[in-house]
């Protein structure tokens, strides 16, 4: 039970003991501490978390730790909830160089110096630095805008040239108050109403010389764009006409050897095919002749050997064959009939053949 009542009290205390040796900065804040008995401010700024400090010796001031803006401007449309960083005011009316007067909207951002917060409350002037860096910053703007002409504040580059020059001595302005500017913005400017009108005059002239001027130049880039066609289009039909002569220069190169192909094809059918007449023909008479010697042979020893005694049986044999007597009358009483027994006579008489 006594460690369940040390333990809630613990609980209790503990919380009220943070609280009493502690200091929580919030976010987006720089806390300046100081001490209510010795040592003053501490030359330090405390960053977001929890810091050491003893409630009722020391004492902690809040700065703001992100950026500032000044907006000198008449839209107020835009104006940020937080007027804790945020001041409006009304636009700044400036004489130029050239002796016009110009209303400017114009906003500045800045932020305290880095590690310099408590400065800003050693010095006591943490309820006033927002209205004294105002001040300050408005003094610098009238300084050096005015130096711009009429001219100047209608070019871009010559008011962010101002600008930039503008930037170095408001930075050393503001050091007074421990604070630094990151930028100026130059966001409107307007001229009284006859001027105006002359700029608008003016500007509608200047556009009307830039389209006439861009109109030139298109013409002068279509020009040279129909140029550049026509010489491609040049080129295109000398190429072709280069390849068209090198593809017939090709093609009757090629149709001459295939002619030349052809003639010695022809030449050489017809060279083979006379060739092969002519030995066709020299075979044929050989085969001829041969054959001629071969029938000339064939009579000669068929000569011979019909001149033989058995050729001449042979021959009466054949003839025997080949007589065709269908009646044969022989008169006996005949003197000049052969008798059967003369056969000698009987052939001559019948076949006209005697033999010697």
């Amino acid at each position: 039970m006594k460690k369940f009542i040390l333990f809630l009290g613990i609980i209790i205390l503990l919380p009220i003991l943070f609280a009493l040796f502690f200091k929580r900065i919030p976010p987006s804040q720089l806390g300046v501490k100081q001490s209510m008995w010795f040592g003053g401010i501490i030359e330090d700024d405390f960053p977001t978390g929890f810091h050491l400090g003893i409630s009722g010796y020391h004492k902690w001031y809040l700065m703001p730790a992100k950026t500032h803006f000044i907006h000198f401007s008449r839209s107020h449309s835009t104006q940020r909830r937080n007027s804790e960083t945020d001041s409006w005011n009304s636009p700044l009316e400036i004489r130029t160089r050239d002796n016009n007067v110009v209303t400017i909207d114009v906003s500045i951002s800045y932020r305290i110096q880095k590690g310099k917060a408590y400065n800003i409350v050693k010095a006591g002037l943490q309820a006033s630095y927002r209205d004294r860096v105002k001040s300050k910053a408005l003094g610098v703007l009238r300084s050096q805008l005015p130096q711009l002409s009429s001219e100047d504040l209608q070019s871009t580059s010559m008011r962010l040239l101002r600008v930039e020059q503008t930037l170095p001595a408001l930075n050393e302005a503001l050091g007074e108050f421990y604070c630094e500017a990151d930028h100026i913005l130059i966001r409107r400017i307007s001229f009284p109403l006859d001027y105006e009108n002359k700029l608008q005059e003016k500007q509608y002239l200047r556009q009307k010389a830039n389209l006439d001027g861009a109109l030139t130049l298109q013409a002068e880039e279509e020009k040279t764009v129909n140029m550049i066609d026509k010489q491609i289009g040049a080129a295109e039909k000398n190429l072709t006409m280069v390849w068209e002569k090198k593809i017939q220069t090709k093609k009757s190169e090629y149709q001459v050897i295939i002619a030349q192909i052809a003639a010695d094809a022809d030449v050489y059918s017809a060279t083979t095919r006379a060739e092969g007449d002519k030995e066709r023909v020299v075979s044929e008479a050989n085969g001829k002749l041969a054959v001629e010697k071969a029938e000339a042979l064939r009579n000669e020893l068929r000569t011979k050997a019909l001149n033989t005694e058995g050729g001449d049986i042979l021959l009466g044999l054949l003839a025997a064959e080949n007589l065709q007597m269908p009646k044969v009358t022989l008169n006996s009483d005949d003197p000049a009939v052969p008798t059967i027994l003369n056969l000698d006579e009987l052939t001559k008489m019948l076949i006209g053949v005697v033999k010697q």
